[in-house]
Order: structure tokens, then sequence, then C-alpha cells
């Protein structure tokens, strides 16, 4: 068992002092922790969960003091330093003792109380590791007079063979508590688009502490804030309504752990649907450890295929405190059978909402009947000479423009193709267009889907030209309200019609198929003046 050894100043007198810890068994285990499959929000979780239970632990002190010292709440302030490669992790919570920053060090040290959300004793040194090479450890409990300082380099832990590591102690004010965490030399800096997931899922993650106003945590200087979906109320033509949520409760035997398991809380139907943050968010003591944005828990039993009215609209938080989860704590422990029979009966308690999830149109969508109806105007529209020959003279004009840049590169080419691969298997359709030119026909079939709201308004697929596939997604949003009359489904056709050809035009006359805003803007201007002069006609 690991010891805390003093070691024997020659002066007492002196402000500083500093204490050894003894760190065996062989550290080599620290390095291995940079191979951990961690996510960096679930990693900068691992701090959070220090930071919050500690608040928790000593809640009634901490009041205490925030009302000497002015504080409001506490704060857990997250800072990444790209010009230093390096993570810093503040908070003002009762800082650590002696003992408890032992345990947060030396390996296989978990805490007396483990009903708590620091279990496993392992968070703070794995997510340290994890990061970056080197790290340290600041931090002051409220009402000693003592800080405390710490510092690791993983490499020189095992290169050295070190056995003991010192802890500075200094004087500080009694009524200073704080810990701050600072990692640097990472392996993998943090991108743009990971800081912009890291705070949508740590806000998700820690939205049952936002909610009391008791915790604020911030990224980059910005407070996180969770936002709550909007829950779906049923009016009714006796003027009585319904909110589709309702509280959940069930247990679940779990053969292994010979226990019984209980897991409560809400289900509901957002309206409008999200593909990204649709699906049941799973808690474990206040925490969510499965669920948030783009990773709902969506077991195909309940929530069927990805591009059902399901998967958009169905949620619910559910709590699930004394349940079996992985060291890293990004996941529940599902063995025998656990996750299975958890299904069942899940899904035997939201068949109501899984039905009315399917069932319910916030309005119509347009039939196939309707769609042909409106269909005639945009046909009408491409088979006037007068704009074939406006298209005709775009490209004549600017067959010898094209632009002499080299080293562009086509955009989401990849993106787009996965998209409309998503879309055509539920899209219904095809409307064709021919709008006939000098030497060719171009081709235009029109597909259409009212599945997926949460889909791109319009794609366009190139990859069969001379024909030209476009893809409406009349469940959109923006749309809805207004697709209740032919003459709003003809003008839809007819734009996104008008903006295929002006995109079509762009992508010819510009260099390898590159497409200049400009250009395109200028291509749009032209067809709809066209089709408006072929209106009034």
């Amino acid at each position: 068992m690991s010891e805390v050894m003093y070691s024997k100043d020659s002066d007492n007198s002196l402000p500083n002092k500093n204490i050894t810890i003894d760190i065996r068994p062989p550290v080599s285990v620290y390095a291995t922790y940079r191979r951990l499959n961690y996510q960096p929000w679930y990693a900068i979780a691992e701090f959070v969960d220090n930071s919050t239970q500690n608040y928790y632990d000593h809640k009634s002190e901490l009041l205490d003091a925030f009302k000497k010292t002015g504080e409001k709440c506490l704060d857990i302030k997250i800072q990444y330093d790209s010009d230093n490669n390096s993570l810093i992790i503040i908070d003002n919570a009762n800082g650590m003792n002696i003992e408890e920053l032992t345990r947060a060090i030396v390996l296989n040290r978990p805490p007396p109380n483990t009903s708590g959300r620091c279990e496993y004793g392992m968070g703070l040194k794995t997510a340290a590791c994890w990061f970056g090479r080197n790290w340290s450890i600041e931090t002051k409990r409220l009402g000693s007079t003592e800080k405390y300082t710490v510092f690791i380099n993983v490499q020189d832990l095992i290169d050295k063979k070190i056995e003991s590591i010192p802890i500075k102690i200094q004087p500080s004010e009694a009524l200073d508590h704080y810990t701050i965490i600072k990692i640097w030399d990472l392996y993998k800096p943090l991108r743009t688009r990971t800081h912009q997931r890291i705070k949508d899922q740590l806000a998700s993650m820690y939205r049952q502490d936002l909610r009391t106003g008791e915790i604020s945590i911030w990224y980059g200087g910005i407070p996180l804030k969770f936002s709550e979906p909007p829950i779906f109320i049923e009016k009714f033509k006796d003027g009585t309504s319904k909110k589709w949520q309702k509280e959940i409760n069930l247990d679940v035997y779990w053969k292994p752990g010979n226990k019984t398991l209980n897991a409560h809380g809400w289900i509901g139907i957002r309206i409008p649907g999200s593909q990204r943050d649709a699906g049941f968010v799973l808690f474990r003591r206040g925490r969510v450890i499965l669920g948030g944005p783009d990773n709902g828990y969506k077991p195909i039993e309940i929530f069927g295929q990805g591009n059902s009215y399901c998967s958009q609209r169905l949620i619910g938080e559910i709590h699930m405190d004394d349940w079996p989860v992985t060291q890293s704590k990004d996941m529940f422990d599902w063995s025998g059978g656990l996750e299975d029979d958890f299904i069942d009966m899940l899904k035997a308690i939201c068949k109501e909402y899984i039905d009315k999830a399917e069932e319910y149109r916030a309005k119509e969508p347009p039939t196939e009947k309707q769609m042909l109806e409106a269909s005639k105007g945009p046909n009408k529209m491409l088979s006037e000479t007068k704009l074939a020959e406006c298209i005709s003279s775009v490209l004549e004009a600017k067959e010898t423009q094209k632009s002499k840049e080299n080293d562009a590169k086509e955009i989401k080419a990849n993106e787009e193709k996965t998209i409309i691969e998503n879309i055509r298997s539920i899209s219904k359709g095809p409307l064709s267009f021919k709008l006939a030119l000098k030497d060719t026909n171009w081709h235009f079939l029109l597909y259409w889907q009212d599945q997926k709201t949460d889909a791109q308004w319009m794609s366009i697929d190139y990859s069969e030209e001379p024909s030209v596939k476009i893809y409406l997604n009349s469940a959109h949003p923006f749309f809805t309200p207004y697709l209740d009359s032919r003459e709003m489904l003809e003008l839809l056709q007819k734009f996104v019609i008008s903006m295929a050809l002006a995109e079509k035009l762009a992508r010819m006359t510009s260099q390898r198929g590159l497409i200049d805003p400009a250009d395109f803007r200028d291509n749009m201007n032209k067809v709809l003046r066209y089709a408006s002069e072929i209106k009034e006609e």
C-alpha cells in the first residue's frame, strides 16, 4: 500500500516544505493511459466529476464560504491554450487534503465513499495522462493554511523509475479554496471543430447540475448552457390539449450482480424533430453516461431505422444510479443480457409514444398527385425556347472565360454523396423535366421526401449527367407551413429547378466544375428573370 512519507526539514521555520508520497507499484502503468479509448469530452468530464463531487461532499461549508467571499456558485473553468498546447481546469470547490491528493495521483486508491461520481478513484490521473506528457495539480483546502502542488512528467516516471513524488507545501489564506489542474505538451491538440463538440457534450452531460443554478461550467470563457427540448403539446378540436411527456419507472434484474436495478425518469416527443438531438439520455448519479447531441441512445428495437420519425422525435431522460458502468464512465456495463432486458421493458412502456411519433404530421405532406399537378408550371417554363436560348448564350459566352486557377479542390464532394445516398432510399418520384438546347437536352429528375425533417432542404446529384437528380426535402421546417396549395408547390418546384439550372451552368462554365459564388448568383438571376417573363406571357 502506498504511504505518505514526510521529509524531515532541518529548519521548521522555513515557509515552504515538501512531502514525499510513495507511488509504487511500478509506474509504467501511467504511460498506458495514453492508449485509453477516450473522447476529449469524456476525459474532461473526469475533472468535472471530481469538482462537482467535491462540491456536493462539502456543500454546506462551501455555501458558508461563498457568502463570505461573494462567490455565487461553484465555478468550473476549462481553458485550452493553443499557443502553449495546454489545458487548464480550475474550480472553486473545497480543494483536497493530503490524503485526497495522494489518492488522485497514486494507483488503486478508490475513495472511502464510492457512492458518488468518483467511485473508482482513477479518473483524474487517467484523463491527465491521456491528454498530455506533463501535468500538475495545485490545490487548497478550505480552512487550511497550506496549499499543495505536485508535478508529474509521465516519461520521467518510466525512464528514471521514479518511486516517489514530492508535494510542495506553501502557506495560504484559510478562506482560499480551489484546485487547478494544468496539462501541457498535449499529445493531440484540440481542433476548432472539437471545441464546439466539447461544449455541446459537456452542457448535455451536466445538464442536471446546470439546471440547479448551483454550478457553472465555463469553456473558453463562455458559460455552458443546455437548451431544453421542445415538448410536443397536441391540441384537439374540442379545445383540450395533451403534453406528450410522462414519467417512467422500471426495475430490471441483473443476474451477474444478483440484484434488481431501478431506472426512472421521463420520456417524451419533441416537435420539431431532430436527428441530432433525439434519443434517450441515460444518467448515473446526476451525470450523463450515454446519450447527447449526435449520440442519443437509440436502440433499433425502439427507434427503428435512422430515417424514421421516431428516431427524430422520441426523447427521454432516464436515471440509472446503481447500474454498473465502465471505468471510463462512457458506457454502461451491459453484461449478462442486461441491455436486452432493459430495452424490452422500455419498449413496452414507450409503445404509445412510438406510435404517436410515427403517425403525427404537423401538416399533411404533398401527395404524388399534387406534386404531379404542380409540375405543369415548371414543365412549361423549361419548354419555352426563350429560356433555352438564354441558357445556350450563357454557355457560349463563358466557354472562353473559365478560371485558370489549378489549386482549388472539390468542396464537400464526399459529404454531398453520403447525404444523397441516405435520402435516395426514402424519396418519392421522380418528376421528369426536359430542357431542349441546340446540341443536347438537359434532363432534370425531381425526387422528394417527407421523413427526414433535419435533412438538407435540397441536394443535387450530377453522377449521371446529362440527367440531373434533384432531391427536395418537403418536410423541411421552413417550407412545411406553406405547402398547402398547388401554387406554393409549383413555386417551390420552379425555384429548385432554377437553382439546379444555375448551379449546372456555373459548373459547366468554370474550371474543373468548381463553382464561383458570383457566377452562381448571376446565373440564378438570369434564370429567374427569364422564368418570370415566361410566366407573364
